[in-house]
Order: structure tokens, then sequence, then C-alpha cells
């Protein structure tokens, strides 16, 4: 939501050093890299290295007893790791006839949908313990908004803005994503494996989509925008076979069966999800 704001400011810079938009670059990116230092030193790793008191240190670790996945354990484990491995919003809202910087003012109402659906997401998904259907929900949002931009005719410049507010639903997917991640990858190593990979992945979609934007293909970016279609339809696919997949096997869990006074012992073993047979998916 920010973001608009500042790209609307920057605009005004008129130095003969730097354009615009390195400076914007250079100011944001010392903001996020100072962010970024302050995190490492103040947020804990574990909650026993946290500023909780004892009594909600217990309860804290309690609830990873609970759901098998342990506390943080410093040891990599490369069976672990093997096991892990089996915007360019606003050129968008111009090319519907605004101007630079009135699109960079509407492009704060995306970030306002963004975290308006992030917050509700998350509301949901804590609130009934699920992460697929608020996941699909935000997808399908967004695929209906890249149906709009990309098919409706050039003069319904509302539609289409309201299509581009659409696809920024698939923003608040990103941190349901992580949850999903946290709640159904046991193991440290494992864990932090695939929390890296998914900011990989995260970082090569930034760099690539924007490629999609030619110059070839103004002022519409008509093959852009089927790709962003395509995008959310594949994540639709990939996060429904992966609960069809979590559903199963937890099934065959439950029909194994397993010795429930071996639980607590096992909460803390640093097991993968695949190796504690009393992990059970959170779908």
């Amino acid at each position: 939501m920010s973001g608009g704001l500042i790209s609307f400011g920057f605009q005004h810079y008129t130095g003969k050093e730097f354009k615009s938009w390195q400076i914007m670059f250079l100011v944001v990116g010392l903001f996020t890299a100072a962010s970024g230092i302050l995190a490492f030193i103040l947020l804990p790793d574990s909650p026993l290295s946290s500023r909780l008191s004892p009594r909600e240190k217990y309860h804290a670790i309690e609830r990873l007893r609970a759901n098998q996945t342990g506390i943080e354990n410093k040891t990599w484990k490369w069976y672990q790791f093997r096991e892990s491995m089996s915007n360019f919003q606003a050129t968008v809202i111009a090319s519907f006839g605004f101007t630079n910087k009135e699109a960079a003012l509407l492009n704060m109402r995306g970030g306002a949908t963004n975290l308006t659906t992030c917050l509700i997401a998350s509301y949901l998904a804590t609130r009934y313990n699920q992460r697929f259907f608020s996941f699909i929900a935000l997808i399908l949002l967004g695929l209906t908004g890249g149906c709009l931009i990309a098919f409706l005719p050039a003069h319904q410049r509302g539609g289409k803005l309201f299509g581009m507010y659409l696809c920024n639903c698939t923003g608040a997917a990103t941190p349901v994503t992580y949850s999903w991640i946290s709640a159904n990858y046991a193991g440290h190593t494992k864990k932090v494996t695939m929390s890296a990979i998914l900011l990989i992945c995260f970082s090569i979609g930034n760099i690539v989509g924007p490629l999609t934007f030619r110059t070839a293909d103004e002022p519409d970016f008509i093959p852009a925008k089927v790709t962003i279609i395509v995008m959310c339809a594949l994540a639709v696919t990939c996060a429904s076979v992966l609960k069809f997949y979590h559903l199963w096997e937890n099934r065959r869990r439950d029909r194994l069966g397993s010795d429930d006074s071996q639980a607590a012992d096992l909460a803390f073993a640093d097991l993968t999800d695949r190796e504690n047979l009393k992990f059970r998916y959170r779908v």
C-alpha cells in the first residue's frame, strides 16, 4: 500500500545524478537491508531463546509437542536436505489509460487489498485450522483478476482496474504458504531447506515475472497477462494435488496405528514428517 505512495513521491525527483527509479530502489533497498539486520538480531530462533516468561515458553513448547514439529535443532542433517529436494503492476495500470503518477496512486489500493486479504486469510486459517481453502480462494481471486485485465475491452478501464486489484489477492497467499510449510514439514534441516526453496522460488518469480512484460507487447501486454492466468491455474492444481496426497497419507497412518505412549518422545526427536508416523499433515 505504501509502495504506490513512495513511487508517486520519487517520480517528482528531478536530479541529474540518478533517475527517480534508481533513487527509490537505493532508499528502499537500504531500508530493507537494515530491517533484515534488525530481524536477525532481535527475533528469537526458538521459544527457548525468546523473551517469553517461563510459563509462556512452556505453553509454546507444548504446542510444538502437540504438532509433532519439535523445536530448532542446530545440527544439519543431509538426509533431511535430500528428502526436502525429492511488479509490474503500476505499468499495467498505466496501460489502462492512466498517467504514471495516477497509476502510482491507484496502486496504493492494490496494497490495501493485499493487506486486507492477508489478514482475512490468516484469521480464517487460524480459526478453522486449515490452509488449503484460504490459499485456493486467494489464487482463484487472482485468476479472476487476470481474466478481467486480459480479456475485457480496452474502454472498460474500471473493470480492468478492479481485476488488477483482484490480482493483488495472490500476494496474501505467500504467508499462507509459509504457514503451510511450517505446519507440514518436520525436522529442522528439512523445514529450513523447504523455507529456503520457497524464498528462492519467490525471488525467481519476482525476477522472471517482469520479463514477461515485453516492449514488443505494448500497450496491452496480453502474453504477460495470460501468463498470470496460467500460473494461477497451475498453483490451484498443485495445491489440490498436495491436499489430496496429505489426506491420503493421514488416513494411511491412521490405519497403521502406533503406540501413543511414544508420542511425547518423538515430538522432539528431530524426525522428519515422513519418519514420524505420529505426525499428521495439516490441510
